[in-house]
């Protein structure tokens, strides 16, 4: 028997009550995104504007060709050289300092059962301190060592290994965390210390998941490094900069096209140590592991610990530099005698007023970005349906569509390989100096991210309902926006939320090159000598990050509990 209407009543309820609060969500996005807009100073006018497009067109016509000569071909390299250095420099100080920060940190360790109240605090102190440096970005780690030492590539590499110390012993202090409680109880039964348990029953049960987050940082670190340089922190950074500087674009291409050729390079190497650690395989299981494999284990450890001695001296980082320059003492010195917070009532003001112009910028650069990304990820999306495989399709439909196919992921990488910093210097030099250009660098950057993982998203999902629309006459489009799209909108809203948290601290930094917000007024005191003002804008960048951190947990515990 058919239900009645009143035992129906209540499941049509249920399924349309999330309808007025998706609708005013929406809504509330969209003023969002408006009020983001006219604090960052959105003019649209600018993209129908002949000027604006023929700035494009000469900007496009001086960085072809790029510039071959064998002179700054020399330079290119040594940049090159000099940024992949500092990133394996950097790194290794990192791990030797995250792996006893991420002990101490370890609430399994001290924060748990009976134990000393001074090392409980000196625990929370470790975490909690780390949070606090990671929340300061690289660039402006970057910035106040270039202004306590000088120029040069002991800067950048002194501000990657802080940064990354501190990011670094979070995710060590995570994975010991999560570690296996049994092996561990029963050290502690036979009176093992905490650094025995450490030893002998942490550590042991982690080595791949250390070694995969260890690679992924230096990764990471190699983007950085490479920006650095905009700030007076060498590598292929500074090159850009002075090169920006002299309007020579064809120098400028030369040098983005190495960075990109260096994170492909350094993406092989990270694969190919992971494939010949075998990391893979020691995070699906515990297998049992023959002698060539450790011998090889070995020898490729050993090899990696050698390379940071030999790129000790293109870093920057050598026994000279840190004791002629007096080091220490001179950052103590600049930290102890400037980084003094300015109160002024009228500069408080002025830094909330660039406070939200940051998160201004955030918003549009995360909006113009997902909607870039939509547009590349649709023709950047196979199809892995069995009936669409098989409908008969002539050679120039199908010419066509892998040309579509292959366009649009090498957008996609072009736009994600081409730091944020970069999109900024060439988006002032079209539209000028403002809030806008950053707004823009963000879209584009972000786009090319986001263009990658949405087409990733949806190839993922199931293809039984596009199964079912193409039985039913629908066209591959049709099929992207009916069905694949909505079923991959909550991972699609997920990876929308996380790149805004990461735009918003990349906001922070973009007005070093006049991109507007919280940058270029910590740019500008800097140049100035003004460093009580410098304080105080590094202390909002940090409560702004922290601020975004709390909220995309928030967010991310409420999508979890729904």
């Amino acid at each position: 028997m058919a239900p009645t209407l009143a035992a129906r009543a209540p499941a049509f309820a249920d399924s349309h009550s999330g309808s007025p609060l998706r609708w005013r969500t929406s809504m509330g996005l969209l003023a969002l995104v408006l009020w983001a807009g006219w604090m960052s100073k959105v003019d649209p006018r600018l993209f129908l504007s002949r000027q604006t497009w023929a700035a494009v067109a000469d900007l496009v016509t001086r960085l072809f060709p790029p510039d071959l000569s064998l002179d700054f071909l020399k330079v290119a390299l040594h940049a090159t050289l000099t940024t992949a250095a500092t990133a394996i420099v950097a790194t290794s100080i990192s791990v030797l300092l995250a792996m006893p920060l991420g002990f101490l940190a370890s609430g399994r360790l001290w924060r748990t059962g009976s134990g000393s109240p001074l090392m409980r605090a000196a625990s929370w102190v470790a975490l909690h301190g780390m949070g606090a440096v990671r929340s300061v970005p690289d660039l402006v780690w970057a910035l106040l060592f270039v202004a306590g030492l000088g120029l040069g590539p002991l800067a950048g590499t002194l501000a990657l290994a802080v940064s990354y110390s501190a990011l670094l012993g979070r995710v060590y202090a995570d994975i010991f965390d999560e570690a296996d409680a049994r092996p561990l109880e029963a050290l502690t039964g036979l009176g093992a210390t905490r650094l025995q348990v450490f030893l002998f029953g942490i550590l042991p049960q982690r080595p791949a998941l250390l070694t995969s987050y260890t690679l992924y940082s230096f990764e990471c670190s190699v983007r950085s490094a490479a920006v650095l340089g905009f700030v007076g922190a060498g590598g292929l950074g500074y090159e850009i900069s002075l090169s920006l500087r002299l309007f020579d674009f064809s120098q400028v291409l030369t040098l983005i096209v190495c960075f990109v050729l260096l994170l492909l390079l350094v993406d092989l190497l990270s694969r190919f140590i992971r494939t010949r650690l075998g990391v893979r395989d020691d995070i699906a299981g515990p297998t049992a592991k023959p002698l060539g494999r450790r011998v090889r284990r070995l020898a490729i450890a050993a090899s990696v610990a050698t390379i940071p001695l030999f790129a000790l001296p293109v870093s920057g980082v050598t026994w000279s530099n840190l004791s002629e320059s007096d080091t220490i003492p001179n950052l103590l010195h600049f930290a102890g005698a400037r980084l003094r917070p300015s109160y002024s009532p009228a500069f408080l003001d002025h830094v909330g007023l660039l406070a939200l112009q940051t998160i201004a910028i955030s918003v549009v650069g995360t909006a113009a970005g997902a909607l870039l990304g939509m547009l590349l990820a649709f023709p950047a999306t196979r199809l892995r349906s069995a009936r669409h495989e098989s409908l008969d399709r002539s050679w120039p439909v199908r010419v066509r569509s892998e040309s579509t196919f292959w366009l649009s992921r090498l957008s996609s990488n072009l736009l994600r390989a081409t730091p944020e910093l970069v999109w900024a210097s060439l988006c002032v030099i079209v539209l000028g100096f403002g809030p806008f250009a950053g707004c823009l660098a963000l879209g584009l950057h972000t786009g090319g991210v986001l263009g990658k993982l949405f087409a990733e998203a949806m190839e993922e999902s199931p293809q039984q309902p596009v199964e079912a629309m193409l039985a039913f006459g629908a066209t591959p489009m049709q099929c992207m926006i009916w069905s694949i799209l909505p079923q991959s909108w909550p991972i699609l809203r997920r990876y929308i939320l996380l790149r805004w948290d990461m735009n918003l601290r990349a906001a922070t930094i973009l007005g070093l090159v006049g991109a507007g917000g919280l940058g270029q007024a910590l740019y500008n005191n800097v140049q100035l000598g003004d460093y009580s003002k410098v304080s105080t804008l590094i202390a909002a960048v940090i409560v702004l990050v922290i601020a975004s951190d709390w909220l995309s947990q928030s967010t991310a515990a409420t999508e979890m509990q729904t």
